[in-house]
């Protein structure tokens, strides 16, 4: 399936919900077979089933029932998806389970850190310019925060995330990583008020803010919501909770939805 992008696809709204979780239909697809069956909603993401109960959720509301029937080929051609008995729902494969926990952002409540903050420098060519983006995306996935543009920080080890990537690349000699130890600054900005300007705290606290107070109203968190929590989720480099900012919001928007994804099982 391709990306979303069409207004045939979802409205606005929820086009926007979902973009900030999944990059394909196929993905959504395996998501909505999950939480159908794991949080006792209407057992059937096809059919007349899911006509019938669409218009009690905000989100399968605004979707085209074509791109989902069209998604549940495609996952079935993958292996992601399988049909357990004629006319029964669709059931995700262990291999689906694989795909959709690879997607979906986990919250990470135990966030084991030592104390230490660490440097990556690099000094990629201009010729391998291409090996230089790769790179950063690699530094933004395991939570680096970015202090210039060849400069990142993070509280986290990355030197066993970083040995593959740098020996699969042949990068070896244009990458540093320094150890700079316990309550690292730089200049005259102390650790605490370094990590929130690189990490953009502020504003992400602002997001999980509004989100919680968009879903006040809501007698119970529902996908559309639930979405809107994960997109935030999926930017959050979880940090170490002392490096946290007071009146941090995240982890009460957490306990929101605590008891739906642990319902989930992928």
């Amino acid at each position: 399936m391709g990306k979303f992008g069409s207004k045939q696809d979802l409205s606005r709204l929820a086009l926007q919900a979902a973009e900030g979780v999944f990059s394909h239909a196929v993905d959504m697809t395996l998501w909505m077979t999950i939480y159908f069956a794991e949080v006792s909603l209407p057992q059937s993401v096809s059919g007349q089933l899911w006509r019938a109960h669409r218009e009690a959720d905000r989100f399968l509301n605004q979707v085209n029932y074509d791109v989902i029937k069209n998604a549940i080929i495609t996952a079935k051609k993958q292996g992601l998806l399988k049909t357990a008995q004629r006319g029964a729902p669709p059931e995700i494969t262990e291999e689906g389970k694989r795909r959709l926990a690879n997607v979906i952002p986990q919250y990470d409540d135990k966030r084991t850190w030592d104390g230490r903050m660490h440097l990556v420098t690099y000094d990629i060519p201009e010729r391998n310019k291409h090996l230089r983006e790769l790179l950063r995306k690699k530094l933004m996935r395991i939570g680096c925060g970015k202090l210039q543009d060849s400069v990142w920080m993070t509280p986290y080890n990355p030197i066993d995330t970083l040995r593959t990537f740098i020996a699969e690349r042949n990068l070896g000699g244009t990458i540093i990583i320094s150890d700079l130890g316990r309550d690292a600054s730089i200049g005259e900005e102390n650790l605490q008020g370094l990590v929130v300007r690189i990490y953009k705290l502020e504003e992400l606290n602002k997001r999980y803010d509004a989100w919680i107070k968009e879903t006040q109203a809501l007698k119970s968190i529902d996908q559309l919501a639930l979405f809107g929590y994960l997109s935030i989720l999926r930017d959050d480099p979880q940090l170490p909770f002392d490096l946290l900012p007071k009146q941090w919001k995240g982890d009460e928007g957490y306990r929101k939805v605590q008891n739906i994804l642990q319902k989930l099982s992928f």
